[in-house]
């Protein structure tokens, strides 16, 4: 007999461990709820910052230094208004 082919004293194939089914569905769902809300947290800080705050600061630098009379005096001399 050749000693090559002797058999390993452990098992040639490990019986793998079964995947956990139970609740899995509501497990993926907390987790992705929780990335859905963090996220959509993040975005919201970011937009307030980025777009809101700066629109909002430059519609006061408008409106600050604005003068209605002066507009339309403007564009009543440019021919804007067929009634006055």
């Amino acid at each position: 007999m050749c000693g090559r082919f002797t058999m390993p004293s452990a098992p040639a194939a490990v019986a793998a461990s079964k995947p956990v089914l139970r609740g899995l569905h509501n497990a993926t769902i907390k987790k992705n709820l929780t990335v859905a809300i963090a996220l959509t947290a993040a975005v919201t800080v970011g937009w307030h910052f980025l777009v809101n705050k700066p629109k909002r600061e430059a519609y006061a630098e408008f409106y600050k230094n604005y003068d209605a009379e002066k507009s339309f005096e403007r564009m009543k001399n440019n021919g804007r208004f067929q009634s006055c």
